[in-house]
């Protein structure tokens, strides 16, 4: 099987920006040398995620995730590290010699024959449309607007009754425990049936691109299930899909936002008007799974739910879930009652794309949304909206912002609010840090190992005069420092962060990239010193043992070799320790 070389990994990791591929996915401004960001890896209201451009990597003093550009992107959209390299590559338009979506993918031969099953019916389905039978449904949907090039794209097509897709899936030679799997076709009383017969069918796929359902539309009237979808199976489940993620992708990382829809025929609207960075949630409900693969998606996720009541509800609920998953958040007010569909229609696509222009922040669409939910000629309700505005505002990081939002609430509800502002922290010191007490031991072996990162002279006199660290994560980075100097010569933090296969590795490895001591020029002396360090924990345990066995039974031969080795370990300690005092 291919791989990528380690020579275009190198080229990528010089090309890639670290700021500008996390700009990608997340908000990020500038403090001081460096960037922060809210951190995507745990429940992060303040900006833990701290992003150096000079060591190109990040480090959140939260929750202790680190690492480089790949493992950003690893971490972040939970694929593998060659599916990484292709993200970034992409990001910084390089293109690779192979192509790295086709690597350490374990395909299950089941899930593959259900992906055969669906995709067969999508291509039937999509022949169907363009038959006789299917001339009333072909000419609704050119009717309302939808052109050949949008129908082919979204593979719309219609599923004729008399379960025709059963039929023509049995002709393929596909059995009727893939079908009922697949969620085509449904085991009743009287047999097997088509689960989306007499309908209009949009295919959905998964992230990759993979078909694993369908969202269907009745032509029939008096039906009371307009739409119907596919069943959960084990490709399909509801709350975990976000509706044409794999089309928008590239286009949302281009524009920098998602735009989130309510339905299918939002997402096709979109497309109409030119705006291919759209997805729905397949209903207003949206889900911390959804969440998380929309932050995927884009830095900013902007909502677009329909204008009535139960639309903006949806939104104030959605929008609020990914503002405390870490997500940058806005809100394209729509007044008009209608859907995007619906815009297009009476407005033609220039009436929808003026729409969207009209993008406001989340606090302004909180002020907006909760200032209409209450009676503000009643104290005690004027009071609940303040508290709950209040709440919102309180959680935005920039100090201007809060100060406008506060003076906003004031205005808006005629109750004086005074803000305070908050001290600045440093940027790698914020006020949630959470702090470790460590050992004179462990300190010696970070100084040690930031030492052999920066200096060739380091990493050789640990070799010759040491040798062993005391924490295993810590000897097993001297080791790779090691291997590092003797092939590469190149230990910077994020050459090693790449080369690691342990996530407490990379931890490990930005955590010290970011202390003070990294920064201070190679020092014999200190070297000596925290050498000196490491050896006086070792004797000190190994004379503990000693006098341990000592108290034990044992024969005179025993006692006198472990009463020989207890007094040699004892006379190297005290040199050690003497010499240690006489610095």
């Amino acid at each position: 099987m291919a791989r990528i070389s380690q020579e275009e990994i190198q080229e990528i990791r010089n090309r890639a920006d670290i700021v500008d591929v996390v700009s990608h996915y997340l908000h990020v401004r500038r403090q001081g040398k460096n960037y922060v960001a809210v951190c995507p890896f745990h429940n992060d209201h303040d900006p833990s995620l701290n992003i150096s451009p000079d060591l190109q990597i990040y480090k959140c003093f939260v929750c202790n995730a680190g690492g480089t550009v790949f493992s950003f992107v690893q971490n972040y959209e939970k694929i593998s590290f060659t599916e990484a390299v292709g993200r970034v590559a992409s990001l910084c338009g390089y293109t690779l010699s192979v192509q790295p979506d086709t690597y350490e993918q374990v395909k299950d031969p089941h899930k593959e024959n259900l992906y055969k099953v669906l995709d067969e019916t999508i291509r039937y389905t999509a022949y169907q449309l363009n038959t006789a039978e299917g001339k009333t449904q072909k000419d609704y949907l050119l009717k309302r607007g939808l052109s050949e090039e949008i129908i082919t794209r979204f593979e719309i097509g219609y599923n004729p009754g008399a379960d025709s897709v059963t039929r023509f899936l049995h002709a393929k030679g596909y059995a009727d425990a893939d079908l009922v799997s697949a969620n085509v076709s449904r085991i009743t009383e009287s047999g097997l049936h088509d689960v989306f017969g007499n309908r209009i069918t949009f295919p959905i796929h998964d992230s990759r691109g993979n078909p694993i359902g369908f969202s269907a539309r009745t032509m029939d009237p008096n039906n009371p299930s307009k739409y119907i979808n596919t069943n959960d199976t084990e490709l399909f489940t509801k709350g975990d899909i976000v509706y044409n993620s794999h089309r928008a992708k590239t286009a949302a990382r281009r524009a920098g936002k998602i735009y989130v829809t309510e339905g299918v025929t939002d997402v096709i609207a979109f497309a109409r008007a030119g705006l291919d960075n759209a997805v729905c949630t397949l209903g207003t409900s949206c889900t911390a799974h959804q969440i998380n693969l929309l932050r995927s998606l884009a830095a900013r996720i902007v909502f677009c739910y329909d204008g009535d009541n139960a639309g903006q509800a949806a939104t104030f609920r959605a929008a609020k879930m990914a503002r405390e998953a870490g997500c940058d958040v806005s809100v394209v007010v729509n007044k008009t009652g209608m859907d995007p569909d619906e815009i297009i229609r009476s407005q033609s696509e220039e009436g929808l794309a003026e729409m969207v222009k009209q993008e406001i922040s989340w606090p302004e669409f909180v002020l907006s949304y909760l200032s209409g939910r209450f009676n503000l000629n009643s104290y005690l309700e004027k009071k609940q909206f303040v508290q709950e505005a209040k709440a919102e505002i309180d959680l935005l990081q920039d100090e201007a912002d809060k100060q406008y939002f506060y003076d906003e609430l004031s205005r808006i509800s005629g109750i004086r609010l005074t803000y305070e502002r908050q001290k600045k922290q440093d940027a790698y010191a914020p006020a949630n840090r959470r702090l470790s007490v460590r050992s004179g031991s462990e300190k010696a072996e970070e100084l040690i190992l930031c030492m052999m990162m920066q200096s060739p002279q380091a990493a050789v006199r640990f070799e010759e005069d040491l040798g062993y660290l005391n924490i295993p994560s810590h000897q097993t980075l001297a080791m790779m420092i090691l291997d590092a100097r003797h092939s590469t010569g190149d230990c910077s933090p994020a050459q090693l962060i790449d080369a690691a296969q342990d996530q407490e590795i990379r931890n490990l490895i930005s955590n010290l990239a970011v202390l003070p001591e990294y920064g201070m020029p190679y020092d014999e002396n200190v070297m000596n010193g925290a050498i000196r360090k490491v050896k006086i924990t070792v004797l000190t345990a190994e004379a503990d043992a000693y006098k341990q066995q000592l108290s034990g039974a044992l024969n005179d031969a025993s006692r006198q070799l472990i009463m020989n080795k207890y007094a040699s370990c004892l006379r190297e300690l005290r040199r050690y320790i003497d010499e240690e005092n006489s610095q």
